[in-house]
This record gives structure tokens, sequence and C-alpha cells, in this order.
């Protein structure tokens, strides 16, 4: 898969940077069951609906910066309670109040969502 001039074959795809590659959605993503570290900074993703896409591979780096989902309410704790294995959002390590649980059951079912 090409994007930008990046090539990589998803299967087996460790680390991805497809920033600024106009992509809306998670859901324009390819499987990447082996992704590692993933960036997707200055896209135009609004919502986190289909992050749980990415709930299955070993990832434990995701950089969402510059993308609209990025200023919603609670944004880091809605991505760490959708990617528990997470370490790191942005190039800031998890911080202890990322963990805490969800406020109210709409982060559960936004992971639902694909």
């Amino acid at each position: 898969m090409t994007f930008k001039g990046v090539n990589c074959v998803a299967q087996g795809c460790r680390v991805l940077n497809m920033n600024k590659n106009y992509l809306t959605s998670f859901k324009q993503l390819p499987k990447m069951p082996q992704i590692q570290h993933l960036s997707l900074a200055e896209n135009y993703i609004e919502t986190l609906t289909g992050l749980s896409r990415l709930r299955g591979a070993p990832l434990e780096s995701l950089v969402l910066k510059r993308n609209p989902c990025e200023f919603h309410q609670h944004y880091r704790k809605r991505v760490f309670s959708c990617l528990p294995n997470l370490k790191m959002l942005d190039g800031i390590l998890k911080l202890p109040e990322d963990s805490s649980p969800p406020e109210t059951s709409i982060f559960s079912k936004m992971c639902i969502l694909s």
C-alpha cells in the first residue's frame, strides 16, 4: 500500500507514518496486525469511531496530533480506553489519569463501532 511515497506491506508493517494523507476515518486504514508505531498526524480524522480496528495489534504508540478528534472532550481517556495496551499517545507516555475509568458508558460504545 502506498500513501504519499510510503510503501508498506500492510500485513507485516510495524512502523507506519501516514501524516498528511487526507484521511478522514480510521476505517480507511488497511488491516495492520503487526503495527507497533502509527502516526496519523495532520489528517482530517474527526471522530474516534473505528479506532477499535487497531485493538488486536501490538500498537505501542499512536500519533493523532493536528486532527479534529484531538479536541474532543476526554480525548486521551477515550483513546486509552479503546486501546488499553497503548503506551504513548501524541508523543506523551500514558499518564495515571489516562487509565482512570471512563466517566460514561459512551466510551465503551464508541470502541465497538467499526
